[in-house]
């Protein structure tokens, strides 16, 4: 008796470890996944309106450009899609590997000053918003695509698509 009860309870272990590992591989397809706004929905997540976020992620965006939050490689790897991720990597022309981060920013690396930050962000619809900047002294602007979703906890979370 003491043998099925103890194969019972290992049975049940397994279970619970295998699907909390599912449960990982289902999130993480949640930022690879191109239909992401789709996944999330599905998966039970709130996907917020659009409308909703300009403001959201235009303090937030200014906070990852201004701090050059995105240089860091763990940030780029939790707020990044695979897709985006692929990006960073394949434009990265140095040996040993890395992400271009410079793709937020210009190329400059030199410039008439110092000034450096965010002058003005457009939301341009879906997904898509606009960024203006100034980096060292030279005007520039991007586009950059994000998916956002709402969590369980009532949290809004960014994720980084595409940068043109």
């Amino acid at each position: 008796m003491k043998k099925l009860t103890l194969i019972s309870f290992s049975i049940l272990v397994l279970c619970t470890i295998i699907g909390c590992n599912s449960s990982s591989k289902e999130q993480k397809q949640v930022k690879t996944d191109e239909s992401a706004n789709d996944t999330l929905s599905e998966s039970g997540v709130s996907v917020i309106p659009e409308d909703s976020l300009y403001l959201g992620f235009e303090e937030y965006f200014t906070e990852v450009f201004n701090e050059h939050l995105y240089e860091d490689e763990g940030f780029i790897e939790r707020y990044c899609t695979d897709k985006f991720i692929a990006k960073l990597k394949a434009a990265y022309e140095y040996e040993g590997g890395g992400y271009a981060t410079w793709l937020f920013r210009s190329d400059s690396q030199d410039g008439p000053s110092e000034e450096y930050g965010l002058t003005n962000i457009t939301k341009e619809g879906d997904g898509w918003y606009k960024y203006d900047f100034v980096d060292m002294g030279n005007h520039g602007s991007h586009r950059i695509k994000v998916i956002a979703h709402q969590t369980p906890r009532d949290n809004v979370e960014f994720y980084f698509d595409e940068i043109e």
